[in-house]
């Protein structure tokens, strides 16, 4: 995807979103307790770690982008649905725009969790980033169903000609 405005818009904020995470976890590590809560029921804490979790899933967020984006290179990898010589080209430019979304948001879904956990940690208002972040994961989730349904209602250029 040369010059794609959707990947550069993606990649600038997805970075800016990065960048700002990880200043504000160095800006706050001072503050931040040695034990922190890493897993929550019913709105309460049930689970406690050491603060360096808090490392792990902007670790696991470049790697989700890094894996994902392996994939993005190969959309003729992927499994399709009406996969025909004539659409076979843009099933593939669609496939790999979908990938694309899902490398980048997937990536900034674990960073604003992080975000929510850090600021829970800290005693600072976590529901925003939090909310973004379960907004996030359900794009990933409804882009390749949304892809799935616009790929099966495709018409072979046979069926479009009536022969």
């Amino acid at each position: 995807m040369r010059k794609d405005p959707l990947k550069l818009t993606l990649i600038i904020i997805s970075t800016t979103i990065l960048l700002y995470h990880t200043f504000h976890l160095f800006y706050l590590w001072s503050e931040i307790p040695n034990t922190i809560a890493i897993h929550f029921s019913k709105g309460e804490p049930d689970h406690w770690g050491s603060k360096y979790f808090l490392f792990i899933m902007p670790i696991v967020s470049i790697l989700t982008w890094f894996l994902i984006g392996l994939l993005v290179k190969k959309p003729e990898k992927l499994n399709y649905v009406n996969l025909t010589e004539g659409k076979k080209k843009i099933q593939y430019v669609k496939a790999e725009k979908v990938m694309v979304l899902i490398q980048y948001m997937g990536a900034v879904t674990f960073l604003f969790a992080n975000e929510a956990f850090l600021r829970n940690a800290v005693g600072m208002e976590s529901r925003l980033p939090f909310s973004i972040a379960l907004t996030l994961l359900c794009i990933c989730f409804i882009a390749p169903i949304y892809h799935l349904f616009w790929a099966a209602t495709l018409k072979n250029e046979n069926e479009k000609k009536g022969t």
